[in-house]
């Protein structure tokens, strides 16, 4: 898979490496050839100025730290990561594609961090949306394939009924509150081929019980080890549950006023999200690196 994301001249550069180092030829020995591209990816682009000229440019560290972990490696690392396993159900769930290429949304694309990877894959248009300004504007300017756009906190966007094959989201709704969520589930319906796929990920019990035990995640998370622990407890009751970030917070992601973190059990997936427009056809715990949850969705056929 990773080749398929990796463009030949990169593959060049590392071979002319692995011919000219010893200490490369060793590293590639121990780390072997998959994780040795994971390694090109990530701090080879950082490390190795020929990697660098040969991969999309680099988001700034301002604009890095709104979506992910700033570090440039570990941002670039992610991103390759979350683009294998989206490749993987792209190739799972949509249909061969020997005519035609698939159209893919990224929904909240951020500045691109799995864009950049996907847009190497063969017969595959990406598409990006996201609600900040300075992210879209960075992704327009430096990854000239992926269709950009912006969209606004109401649940509307501008892409016709029925335009894409795979829609995914990564950690967004793991920020939404509940009536915002439902609202862009079916925003995302209406975008959907029928048949289509909508990959969602969402906090459950991975990312509640690494809270309860980890204190920086806590700080995180603005709660407290009892709050986690009583988060817990209930949530299954709960189903749902929203809490809203601090002020500055806000400022800083400029998502909209109503942004936070929110849990979302799947006893609730399966019951709101199986329904009239969607199939929950898969529901995998700690499905994004452990971390947070991911759910498949399958496009019902519209009625005429």
């Amino acid at each position: 898979m990773l080749d398929s994301i990796t463009p030949a001249p990169m593959l060049d550069r590392l071979a002319q490496l692995r011919a000219q180092s010893p200490e490369f030829e060793t590293l590639h020995y121990i780390l072997g050839p998959e994780r040795i591209l994971e390694w090109a990816h990530s701090v080879g682009v950082s490390t190795d100025h020929r990697l660098r000229d040969l991969s999309p440019p680099v988001p700034p560290h301002e604009l890095r730290s709104i979506v992910a972990a700033p570090s440039e490696s570990v941002f670039l690392w992610s991103g390759l990561k979350d683009a294998q396993m989206l490749a993987t159900y792209i190739d799972r769930y949509v249909p061969a594609r020997t005519a035609r290429s698939i159209d893919v949304l990224d929904f909240g694309c951020g500045c691109g961090r799995t864009t950049r990877f996907l847009q190497h894959l063969p017969q595959v248009r990406v598409h990006g949306t996201d609600i900040n300004e300075a992210l879209v504007a960075w992704c327009r300017n430096n990854l000239p394939a992926v269709q950009s756009s912006l969209n606004g906190v109401k649940a509307a966007l501008v892409a016709p009924t029925g335009a894409y094959d795979f829609i995914y989201s990564l950690s967004i709704f793991t920020h939404l509150p509940e009536q915002i969520m439902k609202d862009w589930v079916a925003e995302l319906a209406r975008v959907t081929a029928d048949g289509g796929i909508v990959l969602l990920t969402t906090h459950g019990y991975p990312a509640i019980d690494t809270i309860c035990a980890s204190a920086p995640h806590q700080q995180m998370f603005q709660m407290s080890a009892a709050e986690a622990n009583d988060l817990r407890r209930d949530f299954e009751q709960a189903g749902f549950v929203y809490q809203r970030y601090s002020p500055d917070v806000i400022d800083q992601a400029n998502a909209g006023d109503d942004y936070g973190n929110s849990f979302t059990h799947e006893n609730y997936i399966r019951r709101h999200w199986d329904n009239a427009l969607f199939e929950v056809v898969d529901f995998v715990p700690g499905g994004m690196r452990g971390w947070q949850d991911l759910t498949v969705l399958r496009r019902r056929a519209r009625t005429s």
